[in-house]
């Protein structure tokens, strides 16, 4: 049995509980976390939403993964698990952010990949927001670009959403690199319940960035909230 929690970035996570007493701060965050190891936790999630989905657009909310590179330098066992969005995020420069983020955490990533959600916020913020099936078609091509980047030395791919001409992404996660005595993880459930996100997950069989030889987690996310 392990133990984990979601890392409160929107400063709480319940809906109707105005004051939780947890700032979206980086102080607040960095505490938690220091202390949610000491006190034996395995695993924090950390959402991505560039939006504050719990306390109203208007609040606070911290950025997933320039707050999971923060984490990663000062903390030493918990596993940090970062929600993803292929389509706010080119596959080729996510793979070289999270392959670093790794390095530094020394192989605590895990990636929680989230095939959409909110598309308002996807309109604010400028960035695609693919009808249902379309959605789970880009991760598909997302996740062949980051897994082929964390494995191969030089990478070409051509797909409908992404082309790639001579990647080269050094150093690897340090799962990819150290290639041995390391178990394989148990796959995860996809978040979507049906359909092209089971297809999805099924395909790449989600695995965990800093447990595996071939470290990829997918999940999707049924619904749009738009």
């Amino acid at each position: 049995m392990r133990y984990g929690y979601w890392l409160p970035v929107f400063g709480g996570w319940l809906r109707n509980v105005e004051d939780e007493r947890m700032s979206a701060s980086w102080e607040y965050v960095k505490r938690l976390a220091r202390r949610s190891e000491e006190i034996g936790y395995d695993i924090t999630l950390v959402a991505e939403l560039l939006l504050n989905d719990i306390k109203g657009i208007e609040a606070p909310s911290l950025d997933a993964w320039s707050t999971a590179a923060a984490l990663a330098a000062v903390t030493e066992r918990l596993e940090l698990m970062v929600a993803v969005r292929p389509s706010f995020h080119p596959p080729a420069i996510l793979a070289k952010q999270a392959a670093n983020i790794d390095r530094i955490s020394n192989g605590r990533l895990a990636l929680n990949v989230v095939s959409a959600w909110w598309k308002d916020e996807a309109r604010r913020y400028g960035a695609a927001f693919d009808e249902h099936d379309d959605r789970y078609a880009r991760t598909s091509e997302w996740l062949d670009v980051v897994d082929g980047a964390w494995h191969e030395r030089t990478l070409n791919y051509t797909g409908s959403y992404y082309r790639i001409e001579e990647l080269v992404l050094e150093p690897k996660p340090v799962a990819t690199s150290a290639r041995h005595g390391r178990s394989r993880p148990h796959a995860a459930q996809p978040a979507g319940a049906l359909g092209q996100a089971h297809r999805a997950a099924r395909r790449h069989q989600p695995r965990k960035l800093s447990r595996s030889r071939r470290p990829v987690g997918a999940a999707g996310r049924e619904g749009d909230r738009g």
